[in-house]
């Protein structure tokens, strides 16, 4: 014998619950990221890693994807054991740090670091409405300067800070 309650009582609100598996949440984020930070590290592999007083061009590549890869994994961790729904992904971001990335793959040699990593850091926040062009522009000169001092100056990296430099 079954028990209804009373009808005139609010239902009450749906338990969120999530399907199984990965979705368009931070499981597939993080795995795509993880996939990212391993080209990073078979490219920083590849140029060749240096010794520690010594670093060699594929040491930033190779020690920023194995952060990359550590941080990827705590994202899905962290999402299998969370029980809310993931938010969806923002495409125009992620399409705007795509161009960054070739951006600044595309220019660096070619015109020199300080105008690749400029021209980089403008193509990454123009989906950032809350800065203007000129904030954006301020924001590319300090990125570049900040990164001529700590690769070039402090590090020593065989960058080229402009072409013909």
């Amino acid at each position: 014998m079954s028990r209804e309650p009373p009808k005139n009582l609010p239902a009450e609100p749906p338990s969120v619950t999530r399907p199984g598996g990965p979705g368009w949440g931070s499981e597939i984020g993080g795995l795509l990221l993880l996939g990212l930070s391993l080209v990073f590290m078979v490219g920083g592999w590849q140029l060749g890693l240096g010794i520690p007083t010594r670093l060699g061009t594929g040491a930033f590549s190779f020690v920023t994807g194995a952060v990359l890869a550590v941080l990827s994994v705590f994202v899905c961790i962290a999402e299998w054991r969370g029980g809310e729904p993931a938010d969806t992904p923002d495409w125009v971001g992620l399409v705007a740090i795509a161009c960054a990335l070739a951006v600044f793959a595309l220019s660096v040699e070619r015109i020199g670091l300080v105008p690749g990593i400029f021209a980089t850091v403008i193509v990454a926040s123009l989906p950032d409405r809350s800065l203007s062009l000129p904030g954006k522009a301020i924001l590319g000169v300090i990125v570049a300067l900040a990164c001529w001092g700590i690769f070039i100056t402090l590090l020593n990296l065989p960058f080229k800070p402009f072409v013909g430099f």
